[in-house]
């Protein structure tokens, strides 16, 4: 007999205007056949969308906060699943990245963790937001385990994170898990010991947001690398549904990385020309 692992997967809603993302993200989560999903929804609202286990809504003075307390929930269940997702409304996880997350788990070191990239489409193919500014992968970073190539990549974010039970635990004995890190008290103290050569790395620890460190923390200070397994790149890469960096939309900053950009650098990772 098969016992299904049991996943617990906390999003974040603020407001109406996502609402079809979210719906189109519970719907996912809910058809996942090799496990046991239940999804608490934090949300300033209320919602009628089925497929909600639990809809905890949430009043604060400040909103940027809002996805911060998927931490907690996910904390006050650790010992209650197997394995646990934190998500953004409108990224769209799916069981293959569950699958790959398990397969990865057993052949990566300990203090390593798998990831993903951001995407977004439209006709003209596939864009990376998190692919701009300095932002780039780390070509020398390469590490393969169980014949798969791995390679770090400079930005942190992907709006989500997916941690088993041990996973947990240990990032939960680096950080205060219900808490965001002070990177400016961090980064004070840290400047104050380290040499010169250092600083210009150091000064960049407060490139993520409040509502990115939600998920940046766990990658950057619950002492685990995060890794993206280069070898099966499109396993490992997770849908910004509603496509806005493309062409700046709805005011935000466009944010392109084409296809063509992301396809030479894999092929440079992976020991082309």
């Amino acid at each position: 007999m098969i016992i299904e692992q049991k996943i617990l997967s906390v999003l974040v809603n603020y407001g109406d205007e996502q609402l079809n993302y979210l719906e189109q993200v519970i719907t996912e989560l809910k058809s996942f056949v090799k496990y046991r999903v239940t999804i608490i929804v934090q949300s300033n609202i209320p919602l009628t969308i089925q497929g909600i286990d639990q809809l905890n809504i949430i009043k604060l003075d400040d909103y940027q906060f809002l996805p911060l307390s998927c931490r907690k929930v996910i904390w006050d269940n650790r010992k209650n699943f197997d394995i646990f997702i934190y998500g953004e409304n409108d990224h769209l996880i799916v069981e293959k990245h569950i699958d790959r997350h398990l397969e990865y788990t057993k052949i990566l070191p300990a203090n390593r963790i798998s990831g993903l990239i951001q995407y977004e489409e439209n006709e003209t193919g596939k864009y990376y937001p998190g692919y701009h500014c300095d932002f780039d992968w780390i070509y020398d970073s390469i590490e393969i385990y169980g014949g798969k190539k791995f390679a770090h990549f400079s930005n942190l974010h992907q709006a989500t994170f997916i941690l088993t039970k041990q996973q947990l635990l240990r990032v939960g004995k680096k950080f205060n898990f219900l808490q965001l890190v002070n990177d400016t008290s961090l980064k004070r103290r840290i400047l104050n010991k380290c040499s010169s050569i250092f600083r210009a790395k150091i000064n960049r620890m407060d490139k993520y947001s409040v509502k990115c460190k939600v998920n940046t923390d766990v990658y950057e200070y619950g002492g685990i690398k995060k890794m993206i397994c280069i070898s099966e790149f499109e396993d490992n890469i997770i849908h910004h549904l509603p496509n806005i960096y493309i062409d700046g939309l709805k005011g935000r900053n466009i944010f392109r990385s084409e296809e063509e950009k992301m396809d030479k650098a894999l092929k440079r990772l992976l020991g082309g020309n």
